[in-house]
């Protein structure tokens, strides 16, 4: 079944796939020498060993209103660097983290990373960077209300999250906090089975948050009535999202990205402050690298969003390996890239640290520099796709779910 989405959230049916197979090329590209790239690398690369950021790199990344970190889902050890580079950005009058979690949950962020006094039981699951949650909590307590980070949910509410049950659940808790449900009681009586239940129980409740905007605005607080109307659009571009997701994925992933670039724009629009926003790196890309061709959240605010109000740099975070254990894939780039492949180039070099290299060189221009994504080797121009590369020696990912900080 194919559903579509109505309203101010609808985009277009049209968009392909493109397949990618163990290597990607461009046509008629002359690779770059292992020596002359290796010169570049060891002269633009800065590592460092912890997770105390070189000045260099902060004062490199403060200048820019937006940040954008592509990251790799589910490690800890980008947990606790974001936790790191916030708060070194904070002083430079960096106050949001926007992230790729379930718009629903934007309450329960908020609720959390200022106390927890509404959900005092509740914990971010820590392969959905629940660590850098708990660090940002850590790092308020400390503050003035006002100097606070704030933290932000960009996403639909996916089957991963729990769709529509986890929907319910969060609308029913969030408005259970308010004194009365209004409308949202009767919603949570409807049959919500099928996409087109969903979609029409969803529309009953929008027509009655909007019949009685003045009463729950006064009996809720603006704020709170901008929220949840905000919960039920998002949930219906959701519904068709999560419907089409197995049969028409180019569709589901375009009426997820472009959901996301609206979300994206309203948490940035007129916002006083620089704001990073941390997301998978493939929604990070300016130039669609890997997966589907169609136009990516990273690529929309570096060139047609007006909502930055300023300069947006792009950093994609990539492992050069994976600890063993834990369940999960190995990986290593001696074991599956060529020699002249970036990110082995970079990990020769300094093979136990962390690296941040700049794509400021001409060479990353020229369409020739072989790049590996975890055993698909890409040959590109990769300035076109980010503006920085940072790579981890070795992660510890973690499991879904899970409480714990990440793999022994």
């Amino acid at each position: 079944m194919s559903v579509g989405c109505r309203g101010p959230w609808r985009v277009s049916r049209s968009c392909c796939v493109v397949a990618v197979s163990a290597t990607v090329a461009c046509a008629s590209v002359t690779e770059v020498a292992t020596v002359d790239l290796a010169e570049v690398v060891e002269r633009d690369g800065v590592a460092f060993t912890d997770t105390e950021i070189p000045a260099g790199i902060v004062d490199r990344l403060a200048r820019h209103r937006l940040l954008v970190i592509g990251e790799t889902h589910g490690v800890r050890e980008h947990a606790e660097l974001m936790t790191a580079l916030l708060e070194a950005l904070h002083v430079r009058g960096f106050r949001q983290l926007l992230m790729e979690w379930p718009q629903a949950a934007d309450w329960l962020l908020a609720d959390f990373v200022n106390g927890a006094r509404l959900q005092p039981d509740w914990e971010p699951p820590h392969d959905l960077n629940g660590g850098l949650i708990h660090g940002i909590r850590a790092f308020n307590a400390g503050l003035p209300e006002e100097q606070r980070l704030r933290v932000r949910g960009i996403d639909v509410n996916l089957s991963d999250y729990g769709g529509a049950t986890a929907f319910r659940d969060l609308i029913q808790t969030y408005t259970g906090h308010l004194g009365t449900s209004g409308p949202v009681a009767a919603f949570l009586q409807a049959e919500y089975g099928t996409a087109k239940q969903q979609e029409r129980s969803l529309e009953d409740l929008q027509a009655a948050l909007a019949a009685q905007e003045g009463e729950l605005s006064a009996a809720w607080g603006s704020e709170a009535y901008e929220l949840v109307t905000e919960m039920v659009e998002v949930e219906l571009v959701s519904v068709a999202v999560r419907a089409n997701r197995e049969d028409h994925y180019d569709l589901s992933v375009r009426l997820r990205e472009s959901a996301m670039k609206r979300l994206t724009d309203k948490r940035l629009e007129g916002y006083a402050h620089r704001s990073v926003l941390n997301v998978g790196g493939n929604h990070a890309q300016k130039k669609h690298l890997k997966g589907t061709s169609q136009e990516w959240l990273g690529d929309y605010l570096v060139n047609r969003s007006s909502a930055v109000g300023g300069p947006t740099f792009v950093v994609t975070v990539v492992p050069a390996r994976t600890a063993p254990g834990g369940g999960f894939t190995r990986f290593d780039l001696l074991d599956a890239s060529p020699e002249n492949e970036l990110f082995r180039l970079m990990n020769e070099a300094w093979p136990e640290q962390t690296v941040f290299l700049p794509l400021d060189d001409p060479v990353f221009r020229s369409g020739g520099i072989p790049v590996n994504y975890e055993s698909t080797v890409h040959v590109c121009a990769l300035k076109e796709h980010y503006d920085a590369v940072l790579l981890y020696p070795t992660i510890h990912r973690v499991r879904p779910g899970s409480s714990e900080a990440g793999d022994p």
